[in-house]
């Protein structure tokens, strides 16, 4: 082969510096200044700094001469052709993850990530039996404080941080409940990294693969395929990436709704990134680290998946998100809304139902409760009286999660919801919380698909072994199951709940029973059947409302000022705000002729439950509000007091006014009350009693 002459030498380098941008100009210049070729040191960066491309060719002849100059800038120029290109592709997943779409988008809609995301609480420890207990059956403040003190809070940034006593971590596994935010974690993972804003100089390329598309694919690919699904075009210099295995970062997101069973054999495994091979094999080789070996994972999956997940990693660190805090709930709020005004007036009302609030810690039951009061606001409806129900709310996320998340046919979803409502109301009835393998296969359970989305899986060292544990993401949720249960299955046991729940000592049953009136509202009875493919039973909800009546009427003939009377009272009017049907209130109501509430002080949330009651009483007597509070007695007496629709019934209302208060407008006597044509005044009799002694 004829040497290349010095003229040739020359020319070739001039040619490929004049094809260089400036800017990769700039960056070979910087790369001369201390790379050390074969150990041949580098060019000092002072001749380097002024120097343009004819100075430069010069500098490489005189410093490597004409046997090495070629072999230097042909590496450096592949070098920064590659650097250039990390550019190009960090450009392109910014512009790819930077908008996310509402589950609810119309045709054009779409959300900033970095305006919408909240951070989660992750953390890296697992937590014992008793810790976990008390968390599902938390609820409202005390819920997030829990919440707060169970671990030390871990930032996504430090994931892959060198543990004290372990070295610096190659797989994590980031496990969390359906719903809880593991998409969108990662989704932010691949935005910041892209911004510069984590892992700066960790990770030259991070890659994103989903799983649920992974099932889609029936044809052979390679870990060079899986790198080129992320990039803008085919024509990414593969070769270049793959070189440096250890700035790589693979994202695995969902790794529980793979239908692959991950059992092969260590020889059926490959090494050859750019080799194709079935899906299977070549996730399974990168989990096993036999292709790739020095590159990162991170791996999001459902707790149920865990144990399929272990079998397939070498030395996996764990980490979980519990949801949000008691703080991030408020900030979330804020960020959907943006409106100030609106942001607080929407979350000081779900504040005040305790159970939304601690369903809050749930991203995706905060993103429907802040729709559903988004759109109630945008018609300028009044939220005490129009909201969604507590059981509205649950079942929306149930049928966001069915939706969303389940690829089953409506028989099989069918029958598995039937046995996880069986679990549950067992649950209920037994006071379990935390399940053992054994119970699940007594109701038929066997973690499938459906069960994933509803029930966590918890590992609690005993001893020295290990054991599992099964639960619904919260108590209240598998109250509300146990609750589907009676209402989709004719049964005596309805009889034998209600009848339970009367005696003072059974009032754990209480948010069971609730959740049974909302699930017998008439709208909820059709989601039932359109979402869950199951027929409700009319026969459970006669059931229901005979035993209203039959409660309504003993507690009507009572005159006792006990305050678990008030309580069980106050509850009876929760079960029928739920219902949210006038027509079964007003003859609920109708047992009720005089209403006697003795030292109650209202919160917003009981004041909407009595003001709903109240607007539909239509043969109430006499409202006796002892010791409430002045505001919230005087807004109940203007609700009581609007016209009846039986004008010969008389009403008396004893409130706390203070001694030599006016009376407010709600109060007035019926004489000084503004009639209108065809309205027949209630006459009132008005008895103020004095907070003072």
């Amino acid at each position: 082969m004829m040497a290349i002459t010095s003229s040739k030498i020359n020319d070739l380098l001039l040619c490929a510096l004049d094809e260089l941008s400036q800017e990769n100009f700039k960056r070979f210049k910087d790369k001369l200044s201390f790379i050390d070729f074969d150990g041949g040191g580098n060019i000092p960066q002072g001749p380097l700094e002024n120097a343009d491309r004819i100075d430069t060719k010069n500098l490489l002849v005189k410093f490597y001469g004409e046997d090495t100059v070629l072999d230097v800038s042909k590496f450096l120029m592949l070098h920064v052709t590659e650097l250039d290109y990390r550019m190009t592709y960090s450009q392109h997943i910014q512009e790819e993850y930077q908008f996310i779409e509402d589950r609810n988008a119309r045709l054009g809609e779409c959300v900033s990530l970095n305006r919408r995301y909240t951070q989660l609480l992750i953390v890296k420890e697992h937590r014992h039996w008793e810790a976990k207990q008390h968390e599902i059956m938390a609820t409202g403040k005390r819920h997030a404080e829990i919440l707060a003190k169970t671990a030390t809070p871990a930032k996504v940034e430090s994931l892959f941080d060198i543990d004290k006593h372990r070295p610096t971590p190659r797989t994590i596994v980031l496990q969390g409940a359906a719903g809880i935010g593991k998409t969108m974690t990662v989704r932010k993972i691949m935005l910041d990294w892209a911004s510069e804003k984590i892992y700066p100089g960790r990770f030259d390329y991070v890659f994103y693969i989903s799983c649920r598309e992974m099932n889609l694919c029936t044809k052979q690919i390679s870990v060079a395929d899986l790198i080129l699904n992320n990039c803008p075009n085919k024509n990414a210099p593969i070769k270049d990436i793959l070189m440096d295995p250890e700035k790589l970062l693979f994202i695995i997101d969902g790794f529980d709704e793979f239908k692959f069973s991950f059992d092969q054999q260590i020889t059926n495994l490959y090494t050859d990134p750019c080799e194709k091979q079935p899906v299977e094999i070549i996730l399974g080789s990168l989990f096993r680290k036999k292709v790739l070996p020095k590159s990162f994972l991170l791996i999001t999956t459902r707790p149920t998946a865990l144990e399929k997940l272990q079998n397939c990693l070498k030395f996996p660190h764990y980490a979980e998100i519990l949801g949000f805090s008691e703080e991030d709930r408020e900030e979330y709020f804020h960020k959907f809304f943006e409106d100030k005004k609106q942001a607080a007036k929407a979350f000081g009302f779900v504040i005040e139902n305790e159970i939304l609030f601690t369903m809050c810690f749930v991203p995706i039951v905060c993103w429907i409760i802040c729709t559903v009061i988004k759109q109630q606001i945008e018609k300028g409806e009044d939220l005490t009286q129009t909201s969604k129900t507590t059981t509205a709310v649950y079942m929306l996320f149930l049928s966001n999660l069915l939706r969303d998340h389940s690829c089953m046919s409506k028989h099989s979803r069918q029958t598995n919801l039937r046995k996880l409502c069986s679990l549950a109301r067992e649950g209920v009835w037994r006071k379990i919380i935390l399940f053992e393998e054994d119970d699940l296969k007594k109701h038929g359970l066997d973690v499938s698909n459906i069960q994933s989305l509803f029930l966590n899986k918890s590992i609690f060292q005993k001893d020295i072994d290990c054991e599992h544990a099964y639960s619904f993401i919260h108590l209240s949720f598998q109250e509300f199951f146990a609750a589907l249960f009676y209402s989709v299955i004719v049964t005596k046991d309805v009889s034998k709940l209600l009848q339970s729940y009367e005696e003072p000592k059974n009032d754990y049953l209480m948010l069971t029973v609730r959740f049974l009136f909302g699930l017998l509202n008439m709208d909820r009875m059709k989601e039932i059947e359109k979402f869950l493919d199951c027929k409700t039973s009319l026969e459970t909800k006669r059931k229901v409302l005979n035993w209203v009546e039959e409660v309504g009427i003993a507690l009507a003939s009572l005159s006792s000022k006990d305050r678990n009377e008030n309580k069980f009272k106050f509850e009876l009017f929760h079960f029928l705000f739920e219902i949210q049907e006038e027509e079964i209130v007003t003859h609920a109501m109708d047992c009720f002729p005089r209403i006697h509430l003795e030292r109650t002080c209202f919160s917003k949330m009981q004041f909407t439950v009595l003001s709903f009651c109240l607007k539909n009483c239509r043969r109430m007597q006499s409202l006796f509000l002892s010791f409430c509070s002045s505001q919230a007695s005087q807004r109940l007496c203007m609700r009581a007091s609007q016209p009846p629709r039986h004008p010969t019934e008389q009403l008396s209302i004893t409130s706390p006014l203070s001694e030599g208060s006016a009376l407010t407008p709600c109060c007035r006597s019926p004489a000084s009350q503004p009639r209108s044509s065809g309205v027949h005044p209630r006459s009132l009799a008005l008895r103020s009693r004095s907070l003072l002694p």
